[in-house]
């Protein structure tokens, strides 16, 4: 059996804690990419809201909601969500999708202007804003 003193082990404790911290942060491992893709949508004027009145959209991968807006007819939203199948819903009704059959493999990471970009009815803008960064 070694024997060490109080004070010898605070700095073996220490040294050892110092040891684990960049583990426990993250530090050692590489970073994933994160995967994302910008998505804009833009409802326009239709017969199915002839008075303009404000509205909201749902982007969803399945079931579940990755982001939301809401606003009024010819606005163009712009949202960052995670890569992959996206279905987009005005007041709960299916409007378009994108990346539907796509093979998640074929992932490249967005450059600074890429997005895609769904315009219904008239009076829309012809491009959709960018995020802020």
């Amino acid at each position: 059996m070694i024997a060490i003193g109080a004070q010898d082990a605070r700095n073996h404790g220490l040294a050892l804690l110092l040891l684990c911290l960049p583990g426990l942060a993250g530090c050692g491992s590489p970073a994933e990419e994160e995967r994302i893709q910008r998505v804009a949508f833009c409802q326009g004027s239709s017969s199915d809201n002839a008075q303009g009145d404000p509205f909201s959209v749902e982007l969803r991968q399945g079931s579940t909601v990755v982001a939301r807006g809401s606003g009024s007819v010819g606005t163009a939203f712009t949202f960052e969500v995670p890569a992959g199948a996206i279905t987009i819903y005005v007041e709960g009704v299916q409007k378009g999708s994108v990346n539907e059959g796509v093979d998640p493999d074929a992932y490249h990471s967005p450059g600074p202007d890429d997005v895609t970009y769904i315009a219904t009815g008239e009076g829309c803008p012809e491009s959709a804003p960018l995020p802020p960064s």
